[in-house]
C-alpha cells in the first residue's frame, strides 16, 4: 500500500512502495485523546489491560465485537501530533491485534441553505384527496400524492397507492444518523424508538440536539419527520412510512472520528432495519474520502449480520457538491456496495444545481431546489415545522421511508435483494437527463438519476412476490502490474478479457450487479483526470469526472470507484462481446513539450471485482 503523504514525484512513491516506510504527512491532522483498539478476550482482560496503561476503557464500539474504545486522561484532546508515552506501548500485550489513535475527520450535512427561511407553522388545510389527512401540512406534500389531472403534477412515487396497500412502515425500525433528534417533537413522539437511539459524541441514549443558537441542529430531526412523521395526528406533516419507528444517532455534533462513525453504523444492527445517513466528506469539488478501517467494518459486518443475517440496509445522500463540479465517485460512502445512494430530481424533472453525477447512484427521488421547484414539509426544532428542507438529504430520507414500505411488505429481503427490486421497479418517469442509456440486460440507467424515480407501489407489489436472489459470488480480476504512463494530451486504454472466474466455482459470476475498479494513479493534477469503464456488452459508466477545482498532487491511492449501470449483463467477454475496457484521458491546459513530462501520470495498479449473483447452479448455499 502507498504511503500516506503528499506526493511530488513520482519517484517518491516508488521509494514509499519498495522500502516500506512511511515518510511524515504534510497535511494537517487533528488527533484525539481516544484509542480504538482491537483486543481478543473478555471485558475483564480489556479493563485490566486498559488500567495498566493509564486508559479508561468506554466499552465496545457498537455492535464491532472485539473492539473497544478508550480514552488517556493524561493524552491532549486535540493535537496535531500521534501521542507518544508509555501508554502507546500496550501494542506489547499479546491481546492487543490492532491500535489506532483517532483523527478528527471533517463531514459535513448534505442539505442545501435556503436563503429565505420558510417557517410553516399553523397552516390551513386546503381541499381533499383521494387519501385525506388532518395534519395541515398535508395539502401541499405533493410529493406523497398527486391530485388527478392536476396540470402541474407529471408523475408521483406511488406512496399514497402504496399505502392503499396497506404499508405504512408498521414493524419496522429506522434511524437517522445525523446531529440527534428532537425525540420530544408531538410529529416524531409517538413512533419514537429509544433503543434505536445513541449519542456517539457524549456515550449515553438521549440523541437530543442542544439548543444552542450559536450551532445549526435541526438537520437530523427535519430528516426524521420525513421518514416517519405521524399521521392524523394534526401536527405538521406525514412521514413516508408513518406508522415506523424511528430513531436518531448524535453524531455529528462534535469530533466526528473513525469510531464515531463506525459506532452509529453498527447500533442495534439486530434492532434496526434501515439507517439514512444525508452526509459525507466536503462537496467541494476537491475533496477525495471515504469510510476509514472501522467504518468499513461497520458496513461490511451490517450487510453479513445485521437483521438476523439478511443485512442491515444503508441508506445514503449522493451529494451536494454540482456547483462545486464534484463527483460523488469521490466520495467512499456513496461508492460503497453495501450503501443505496440517492439522487434528487425537482417537481418538474429536471436537475438540481447541487446534484453531482456518478455511476454509482442506484436511484432518485423528489426534493426542491428553491424557486418553483416544490418545497419539501418537515418537522423542525422546537416543536416547528418547515418546508425549507433541501438538497439530497431530503432525498435519501424520502428513500428510506419507501424501503421501510417494501420491508413490511416482505421482511426476508436480503440487503441485495432491495436492491435488485430498486433497480427493477425504478422509473425514467419525466427525468430530464441527456445521458439515458439501455444496457445490455434492457435497463434504463443514467448517470444523474441512477435507474430512475422510485415507485413505491411497484417496490411492495414486487417484494410481495419476490424470490431471493443467489448468493453474492465475488470475481476479482487483476491486470498485470506494471506501470503505465498516462500522456498529458491524449488517452490511456487498458484492455484484457473478462472471465468471469469460469474456472473458479465459488467465485464464478454469471450476472453482474456492482462493479468495483480499484486503482492507483500518481498524477500532478488530480482534477485533469476523467475514467470511463466499458463492460463486454459495451456499457460506459462515467467513474469518474473532470474535477477543475481539484489541484491535488496526492492522485489516487487504492481507490476503489463503483458502477451500478452494468446490472444484469454477462459478466464475461465471449467471442460475440468485446473486453473489459478502461479509458483515462486527461485535460491539461496546452503546455510545451519542455514540461509536458512534469504533467504526465502514472496507472500503477488496477484491480476489478465483479459483484454479482450466479446462476443458481453456483449458489452458495
Amino acid at each position: 500500500m502507498f504511503c500516506n503523504v503528499y506526493f511530488s514525484k513520482s519517484f517518491v512513491c516508488v521509494i514509499g512502495l519498495w522500502f516500506g516506510f512511511i515518510l511524515p504527512p504534510c497535511e494537517t491532522r487533528i488527533y484525539t485523546n481516544q484509542w480504538a483498539v482491537k483486543i481478543s478476550g473478555g471485558s475483564e482482560l480489556v479493563n485490566r489491560i486498559a488500567a495498566k496503561y493509564g486508559y479508561t476503557n468506554l466499552g465496545q464500539i457498537g455492535g464491532l465485537k472485539g473492539h473497544y474504545l478508550f480514552s488517556h486522561r493524561g493524552t491532549q484532546r486535540r493535537a496535531f501530533c500521534p501521542s507518544r508515552g508509555r501508554h502507546t506501548l500496550v501494542t506489547a500485550e499479546r491481546e492487543v491485534e490492532w491500535i489506532q489513535q483517532q483523527v478528527v475527520k471533517r463531514r459535513v450535512k448534505r442539505e442545501h441553505r435556503a436563503t429565505v427561511p420558510s417557517p410553516t407553522h399553523n397552516s390551513a388545510p386546503s381541499p381533499a384527496h383521494s387519501i385525506n389527512f388532518i395534519d395541515p401540512e398535508w395539502s401541499n406534500m405533493w410529493y406523497m400524492h398527486c391530485r388527478d389531472g392536476a396540470p402541474s403534477c407529471h408523475s408521483d412515487m406511488n406512496i399514497a397507492e402504496a399505502w392503499g396497500q396497506g404499508y405504512t412502515g408498521k414493524g419496522i425500525v429506522v434511524t437517522i444518523l445525523d446531529d440527534g433528534i428532537d425525540r420530544n417533537h408531538a410529529d416524531l413522539l409517538q413512533n419514537y424508538d429509544d433503543k434505536a437511539s445513541y449519542d456517539a459524541i457524549g456515550h449515553d441514549h438521549d440523541p437530543m440536539p442542544p439548543y444552542d443558537s450559536s450551532k445549526d441542529n435541526k438537520h437530523g430531526t427535519r430528516c426524521a419527520g420525513i421518514v416517519a412523521a405521524s399521521a392524523n395526528n394534526s401536527v405538521c406533516a406525514v412521514g413516508v412510512a408513518f406508522n415506523a419507528k424511528i430513531g436518531g444517532v448524535r453524531m455529528l455534533d462534535g469530533d466526528v472520528t473513525d469510531v464515531v462513525e463506525a459506532w452509529s453504523l453498527s447500533l442495534q444492527p439486530q434492532h434496526i432495519h434501515v439507517y439514512a445517513a444525508s452526509w459525507g466528506p466536503d462537496d467541494d469539488g476537491q475533496t477525495v474520502d471515504g469510510p476509514a478501517h472501522l467504518a468499513r467494518l461497520a458496513l461490511e459486518t451490517g450487510v453479513r449480520l445485521g437483521r438476523k443475517g439478511r443485512g442491515s440496509i444503508f441508506v445514503w445522500a449522493s451529494g451536494n457538491g454540482g456547483q462545486s463540479l464534484d463527483h460523488c465517485s469521490c466520495d467512499g460512502y456513496t461508492n460503497s456496495i453495501y450503501t443505496i445512494s440517492i439522487s434528487s430530481t425537482t417537481r418538474n424533472g429536471s436537475k438540481p444545481w447541487y446534484l453531482e453525477e456518478c455511476a454509482s447512484t442506484l436511484c432518485t427521488t423528489y426534493s426542491s431546489a428553491g424557486g418553483h421547484g416544490g418545497k419539501i414539509v418537515s418537522t423542525d426544532l422546537r416543536q416547528g415545522c418547515t418546508d425549507s428542507h433541501t438538497g439530497t438529504s431530503v432525498s435519501a430520507s424520502i428513500a428510506a421511508g419507501i424501503i421501510s414500505l417494501t420491508l413490511e411488505a416482505n421482511s426476508r429481503l436480503s440487503w441485495r435483494d432491495v436492491q435488485h427490486i430498486v433497480v427493477r421497479t425504478s422509473r425514467i418517469a419525466h427525468l430530464n437527463a441527456p445521458d439515458w442509456h439501455t444496457n445490455a440486460a434492457g435497463h434504463r440507467v443514467s448517470h444523474l438519476y441512477g435507474f430512475g424515480l422510485m415507485d413505491a407501489e411497484a417496490m411492495v407489489r414486487e417484494a410481495a412476490r419476490w424470490t431471493q436472489v443467489p448468493s453474492q459470488h465475488t470475481c476479482v480480476e487483476n491486470t498485470a502490474r506494471h506501470v503505465r504512463l498516462i500522456p498529458p494530451h491524449g488517452v490511456l486504454r487498458v484492455v484484457y478479457k473478462a472471465t468471469g472466474c469460469d474456472l473458479r466455482p465459488l467465485h464464478h459470476v454469471s450476472f453482474l450487479e456492482h462493479v468495483v475498479v480499484k486503482v492507483t494513479i500518481t498524477h500532478p493534477h488530480r482534477g485533469h483526470l476523467s475514467i470511463n469503464l466499458i463492460s463486454p456488452s459495451g456499457t460506459k459508466s462515467r467513474l469518474l469526472s473532470n474535477r477543475p477545482f481539484d489541484q491535488s498532487a496526492d492522485g489516487l491511492k487504492n481507490w476503489e470507484f463503483m458502477t451500478t449501470h452494468c446490472w444484469g449483463e454477462k459478466a464475461a467477454g465471449g467471442l460475440d462481446s468485446g473486453d473489459l475496457r478502461l479509458t483515462i484521458p486527461t485535460q491539461e491546459p496546452k503546455i510545451s513539450r519542455e514540461i509536458e513530462r512534469m504533467v504526465s501520470g502514472s496507472l500503477w495498479d488496477i484491480c476489478v471485482s465483479l459483484l454479482l449473483f450466479a446462476q443458481q447452479t453456483f449458489a452458495l448455499c
